[in-house]
C-alpha cells in the first residue's frame, strides 16, 4: 500500500511538474505578454520589443539619404540625418522595467548626423482595425520623431497619392505637442491634409511613457492619446487612399522644413524609445473591397509622361540613358508641361510654379550614369524677369550639390533665352561617378529672396 501510495504522490508531482513547465513555456513568447485587447477586437498583429534584437521577420530598414528610394536628398524634406542598421542607432534595450525598441538620432560634432529608420513594408499591413503604441518621444529644435504609415501601392504612385497616416509626429521644440495627420491626393488632384494636434498640460512627451492609438474603419479615422481622442476625420469621396492598406514606419529625423534645423540648444543623442505596438482587427467585420488604383486622377496635379524629360535633353546628348520628370515640394511644386518654343529640336520642358511656398521639378535617370569624364552642364533657360534667382541642383544616390543662378552670367541664345554653362567642380561633394539627377530646379525667388511663380522652359541640357 505504501508503494501504491508513494507511487500516486510521484505521478501527481511529475503531472504537476509537466503542467507548470507548460505554464512556463506559453509565457516565454515575447509576443504573449499581458495584452489589453479592446472589447470587440483581437489582436492581428504585435511586435512587444522583448527578444534580444529587432525582429527581422517585422522590421526592415531603410538607410542613406533617401535617393536610393527616388526622393531627393534628404528625404524629400530636406532632413539632415542619414539613416543606418547600426546597433548606435536602433536596438533593444531595458528602459528602467521595460524592454524597449530604441531609435536614437546621433551627432559626430562636425554638421552630421546619422539615426535609423524601420517600416514593415513587404512583412505586415493592416486595413482598419485599431493601433496602439506606447512611447516616450525625444526632444529638441530640430528632433522630428514620426510613428507613421504609408500606403501599399507607394511603388505604383507618387506620395501621396499612396496615402500617409501620420499617427503621432512631434517637433522637438514643442516636446508638449503631438500631431496627427492624414496627407493624400483629393478629388480635384489637389494635396489633401488634414491635421489634429493634442498639448499635454505640465509635462512633455519625453518626460514618460504614452499611449498612442488609431481606430480606423472605412468610414473614419480616429486618433487618440491615452484614450483621449485627438481628431476624427470623415473618410469621404476623394480619400480613397485610406480604403487600402497601410504599413507601419518608425523613425526619428533631424532637421528639414517642418522642424527646422537643431541649433546650440539640441543636445545629442535623441532617443525615441517604444514599449511596443499592437494591432487588433474587429470582430466579424467584413472589409469592403479596396478601391481600384486610378494612377491618372489620383497623382497630384497631374500625370507626367516619363517621355516629357526628353524636351529638357540635348537631341544629339545619348549619354543619360532612359529619364522622368519628377516633382517634389510643399506646394510650390511645377506643373509640368512642354512648349513648341525652343532652341534645340522642336520642343522644350515647361516647370510652371505656383510661387507661395518651396517646391521643384527634376529629372531622374533609370540607371545612375558615370559623367566624370565631363567638365560642365550646359543648359538653357527661358524664365520671366521676377524669378532672380533659382537652385540648380544635381545627385548621385549618396550625394547631391547645389548652385545658384544668381552666380552666374549667361549667354543670350535669342528667342528669350539664356544659356548656362557652369563647371561640375562648382558642385562641392558630389559624386560624378554616378550621376541619379543630372538636372533640376528649385524655389524660384525674387530679388526679395520670396518664393515667385511663373513658366520656365528648360532646353539643351547636356554635359560637356
Amino acid at each position: 500500500m505504501k508503494g501504491k501510495i508513494t507511487y500516486f504522490v510521484f505521478l501527481c508531482l511529475f503531472s504537476t511538474l509537466i503542467l507548470t513547465c507548460g505554464k512556463e513555456d506559453e509565457t516565454s513568447d515575447p509576443n504573449k505578454d499581458e495584452i489589453d485587447v479592446p472589447a470587440g477586437y483581437s489582436l492581428l498583429w504585435s511586435d512587444e520589443f522583448n527578444t534580444a534584437s529587432i525582429n527581422s521577420s517585422n522590421w526592415q530598414y531603410e538607410t542613406g539619404d533617401g535617393t536610393a528610394y527616388g526622393l531627393s536628398a534628404g528625404w524629400g524634406n530636406n532632413e539632415m540625418q542619414i539613416y543606418t542598421e547600426n546597433s548606435e542607432n536602433s536596438g533593444i534595450e531595458k528602459d528602467g522595467e521595460l524592454s524597449v525598441l530604441y531609435i536614437s538620432a546621433l551627432s559626430d560634432g562636425a554638421g552630421n548626423f546619422s539615426s535609423a529608420k524601420l517600416t514593415t513594408k513587404d512583412l505586415f499591413s493592416m486595413r482598419f482595425g485599431r493601433i496602439d503604441l506606447k512611447a516616450k518621444l525625444p526632444k529638441g529644435q530640430g528632433i522630428w520623431p514620426a510613428l507613421w504609415m504609408l500606403g501599399d501601392n507607394i511603388d505604383d504612385i507618387n506620395w501621396p497619392g499612396c496615402g500617409e497616416i501620420d499617427i503621432v509626429e512631434m517637433l522637438g521644440h514643442q516636446p508638449d505637442k503631438m500631431y496627427s495627420t492624414l496627407h493624400f491626393t483629393d478629388g480635384d488632384q489637389t494635396k489633401g491634409e488634414i491635421q489634429g494636434s493634442y498639448e499635454l498640460t505640465g509635462e512633455t512627451f519625453s518626460d514618460d511613457y504614452h499611449i498612442f492609438s488609431m481606430d480606423w474603419t472605412p468610414e473614419n479615422l480616429t486618433f487618440s492619446v491615452d484614450e483621449t481622442q485627438v481628431n476624427q476625420v470623415p473618410i469621404e469621396e476623394g480619400m480613397k487612399e485610406f480604403l487600402r492598406s497601410f504599413y507601419l514606419i518608425l523613425n526619428v529625423a533631424v532637421g528639414g522644413n517642418w522642424p527646422g534645423d537643431p541649433d546650440n540648444s539640441t543636445t545629442f543623442p535623441q532617443t525615441m524609445y517604444l514599449d511596443y505596438i499592437r494591432v487588433f482587427e474587429k470582430d466579424d467585420f467584413t472589409a469592403p473591397d479596396a478601391p481600384a488604383l486610378d494612377i491618372v486622377e489620383e497623382t497630384i496635379g497631374q500625370f507626367i509622361a516619363p517621355s516629357l524629360a526628353q524636351h529638357a535633353l540635348n537631341d544629339d546628348f545619348n549619354d543619360l540613358g532612359n529619364a522622368m520628370v519628377l516633382v517634389y515640394g510643399g506646394g510650390g511644386e511645377p506643373v509640368v508641361a512642354t512648349s513648341e518654343m525652343a532652341i534645340d529640336g522642336d520642343s522644350s520642358l515647361v516647370f510652371e510654379f505656383p510661387g507661395g511656398s518651396w517646391g521643384g521639378g527634376y529629372i531622374e535617370l533609370a540607371t545612375p550614369q558615370d559623367l566624370s569624364s565631363y567638365t560642365k552642364i550646359n543648359f538653357s533657360l527661358q524664365k520671366p524677369a521676377a524669378i532672380s534667382n533659382a537652385e540648380i541642383k544635381l545627385e548621385s544616390p549618396m550625394t547631391n550639390a547645389v548652385v545658384f543662378l544668381t552666380d552666374y552670367t549667361g549667354t543670350d541664345v535669342g528667342q528669350g533665352f539664356i544659356e548656362y554653362s557652369i563647371p561640375l567642380a562648382d558642385f562641392t561633394g558630389l559624386d560624378l561617378t554616378q550621376i541619379s539627377i543630372p538636372f533640376s530646379m528649385w524655389n524660384p525667388q525674387d530679388a526679395s529672396d520670396e518664393f515667385v511663380g511663373g513658366m520656365v522652359l528648360i532646353d539643351n541640357v547636356s554635359f560637356l
